[in-house]
C-alpha cells in the first residue's frame, strides 16, 4: 500500500474541498537507503528482531499516527484498551515487514516467488478469464505484470524526487506505466483508451485524492472514498477485480480475490444514484477484507476525520 492521504475539510455536498497527502518526518532518502541497501544484505534471522526494534521506535515517536490508528482500529474491531494497543502495535510491525518485503520482491522472478503466495492460482484464473472478455481490467492491487499486457498504475505522490526515485526503482518494469494523478487533465481519457485496448489499470480504492471523492457509509459512519475506479468501470464496461495481498505465516503471503464487480451504466436510475449505489458496494467490499486483516490496513491518519468523532462523542454525552 502506498503512502496514505489525509482530508482537511469537506464541503456540504460531501466532496472534500481540499486535500493533502499524509506526511511524516521519517520519509527521507536516508530511510529509503537503509531499507533498500542494508536490509537485503542482512541474514533472515535478524529481520524479526530488527522489525521489533524499528516498530518500538516508531510506535513511540509517532504519537499522532499511533492515536489515529487506534481510533481507526476501535471503529473497525470494537476493541479498546490493551487489546486495541496491541493491535496497533501489530499494524506498525506489519508495516515494517511490508517495507522490507518491498526490497525483496523487486529482485525475485514471479516463478520463484509464486510458491510463497497462497491463493495465487485462483487470482490468476479469474484475471485471465476477465482479460479474455476484451474489456480491459481494473485491479484493486498493483499486481506484477505477468500477463503480457501493459499495466497502468494510478497514484498520487507529492514527495520530492530524491524520495520518489526509490519507489520508482522498486516498481521498475518494462510493462508497467505509472500515472500521477493530476499530471494531465486527459488522464481519464488515457485510462479509458487503455481499457478499450484490453489492458490493465491498477488503482487503490481506499485512498481519497483528487476531486473524484464521495462520502459513503463505511464501518458505521460516513467516510470519503475515491469514485475514480467505479466511474471508470461505468464508463468503459471494464470489470473491477478486488485483489488484496496479506502477510501469512512465516515468509508467506496470501492473495485474497473477491468476485468481480461490474458497474456498467444503465438507464434504470439517475447517474448520481447509480454512482452512490456502486460506491456503497465498493465500501462493503473493502469492509469485508479490512475486517479480516485490520492490522494490515496501513492508514496512518484518521480515516473518518475529527468531525465524525466529535459528533459521536456529543451523541454519547
Amino acid at each position: 500500500m502506498e503512502a496514505p492521504t489525509a482530508l482537511t475539510r469537506s464541503s456540504s455536498r460531501g466532496r472534500p474541498s481540499r486535500r493533502r497527502w499524509y506526511f511524516h518526518r521519517f520519509n527521507t532518502p536516508l530511510s529509503w537507503e537503509l531499507i533498500f541497501r542494508i536490509t537485503p544484505r542482512l541474514p533472515r534471522f535478524l529481520l524479526i528482531p530488527l522489525h521489533h526494534a524499528t516498530t518500538l521506535l516508531f510506535f513511540t515517536c509517532m504519537g499522532k499516527e499511533r492515536r489515529a490508528i487506534r481510533g481507526n482500529l476501535r471503529r473497525i474491531t470494537g476493541r479498546s484498551g490493551p487489546s486495541n494497543l496491541l493491535l496497533a502495535y501489530r499494524l506498525f510491525y506489519n508495516f515494517s515487514r511490508f517495507m522490507v518485503a518491498y526490497t525483496e520482491i523487486r529482485h525475485l522472478k514471479f516463478s520463484s516467488f509464486k510458491n510463497r503466495v497462497l491463493g495465487v492460482e485462483e487470482t490468476e484464473r479469474q484475471t485471465r478469464e476477465l482479460i479474455r472478455e476484451g474489456k480491459g481490467l481494473i485491479l484493486g492491487l498493483k499486481l506484477l505484470p505477468i500477463y503480457g499486457l501493459p499495466v497502468h498504475v494510478v497514484m498520487l505522490s507529492e514527495d520530492s524526487s530524491d524520495v520518489t526515485r526509490y519507489a520508482d526503482e522498486a516498481r521498475d518494469n518494462p510493462n508497467l506505466k505509472v500515472h500521477q494523478m493530476g499530471s494531465t487533465p486527459l488522464l481519464g481519457v488515457e485510462l479509458m483508451l487503455a481499457l478499450k485496448r484490453g489492458e490493465i489499470v491498477a488503482v487503490q480504492a481506499d485512498r481519497p485524492a483528487g476531486q473524484n471523492v464521495m462520502s459513503v457509509p463505511f464501518f458505521g459512519a460516513s467516510a470519503p472514498l475515491p469514485t475514480g475506479p467505479v466511474e471508470l468501470a461505468m464508463a468503459t464496461g471494464a470489470p473491477i477485480l478486488p485483489v488484496f495481498v496479506a502477510f501469512d505465516r512465516g515468509d508467506r503471503y496470501r492473495v485474497v480475490t473477491l468476485e468481480p464487480m461490474r458497474f456498467e451504466a444503465g438507464a434504470e436510475a439517475a447517474p448520481g444514484e447509480r454512482l452512490r449505489a456502486a460506491m456503497g458496494q465498493m465500501a462493503t467490499t473493502l469492509e469485508t477484507v479490512i475486517s479480516r486483516f485490520p492490522d494490515q490496513w496501513f492508514n496512518f491518519y484518521d480515516v473518518w476525520g475529527p468531525t465524525v468523532a466529535a459528533q459521536e462523542e456529543a451523541s454519547r454525552a
